[in-house]
């Protein structure tokens, strides 16, 4: 019998990875929906001829109609589905897009009976007040305040933080992923959500450079940014790839259920940028900051014990950069 995923948000950075991904765990069939099916004929060719299917999904801000009837036809048949899409507008109708669609597809897996929803997070839901660096993050314990959030105009990441805690209710679950409600819980898809930070690594859409993070480092690599001196900072990083691997993992995993970090580690900007240097030819890290006590300062800690529990072995930082550096190239972005 065929195995069958669905991922919405397919054309994205992360959706696109997790379709290819998909294969290379065992998929036979993966339906990628995209609002402009004509566009996405790329996504062919992450897979065996004919193997994707290519559907239309166009979802609202509200949720719900139309796109409820097109994510029944997506997802009829599937063992997992993925919810990959983003919507980045520092406004509350971002807020209104990742909560209502995530609730969408978390209803229409019940009605179709799907076994696994892995939701794409990010690490903006695991930043509570007080907080410090030194102290391991955890997925069971460490969630954003989404009051704070709003009221300090950060919509995109309380977005994140809501869709998580609203889908973990929708499932009969608390945020430490504990059962509330046996009935509803017993009835739901296991659900997995993903929590990644600074994403890189090779895109596997064929045309421009987009999002968020390769254009970024794009600015870096050609002294745009970070110009200056090196900043006494960290910042958790994952490759492309390993993070897809992680998404399809929790789906094949029948043990695997509530948060996972998305990450490799937290590094200190120090280590990133004399790593790029020592993957791009011509790069020149800025100077240390005289002021600033690079030594003791303490990169982002994350308990890594459920994010390890799926098998899945990440690539180290080198690798991770020295491919972004290679496919940044190879576009003629750097």
């Amino acid at each position: 019998m065929a195995k069958i995923a669905s991922v919405i948000g397919a054309t994205g950075y992360v959706g696109s990875a997790v379709v290819k991904s998909l294969f290379e765990h065992g998929f036979d069939v993966v339906r990628a929906a995209s609002r402009s099916p004509a566009k996405a004929s790329w996504l062919s060719s992450l897979g065996p001829e004919g193997a994707v299917q290519i559907m239309p999904l166009t979802l609202t801000n509200e949720g719900g109609g139309a796109s409820l009837e097109e994510l029944g036809q997506l997802m009829r048949g599937s063992d997992a589905a993925f919810f990959c899409a983003g919507f980045e507008e520092q406004s509350p109708s971002t807020i209104d897009f990742m909560v209502n669609n995530a609730l969408d597809v978390i209803k229409v897996a019940k009605q179709e009976n799907v076994k696994s929803v892995v939701l794409t997070s990010s690490g903006g839901s695991t930043n509570p007040t007080g907080l410090t660096d030194s102290t391991p993050k955890s997925e069971l314990l460490h969630f954003s305040d989404s009051s704070a959030q709003i009221a300090a105009g950060k919509f995109s990441p309380a977005a994140k933080t809501l869709m998580e805690i609203r889908a973990f209710e929708a499932v009969g679950r608390d945020h430490a992923n504990s059962v509330t409600n046996s009935a509803l819980a017993s009835c739901s898809p296991r659900l997995c959500i993903m929590v990644p930070n600074l994403i890189l690594g090779p895109q596997s859409d064929p045309g421009p450079i987009k999002g968020n993070s390769l254009p970024w480092i794009c600015q870096i690599l050609q002294k745009q940014r970070m110009s200056k001196s090196i900043p006494n900072d960290s910042m958790s990083i994952i490759d492309v790839r390993d993070l897809a691997s992680l998404h399809v993992s929790c789906a094949l995993n029948p043990s695997a259920s509530g948060r996972y970090f998305g990450v490799n580690k937290s590094f200190p900007w120090k280590e990133i940028l004399n790593t790029f240097k020592e993957v791009y030819e011509g790069y020149i890290p800025p100077p240390l900051n005289e002021d600033e006590d690079y030594e003791n300062k303490v990169p982002t800690q994350f308990d890594h014990t459920r994010k390890n529990s799926l098998g899945v072995e990440l690539r180290d930082l080198k690798t991770t950069l020295r491919d972004s550096v290679e496919y940044l190239k190879s576009k003629n972005a750097i």
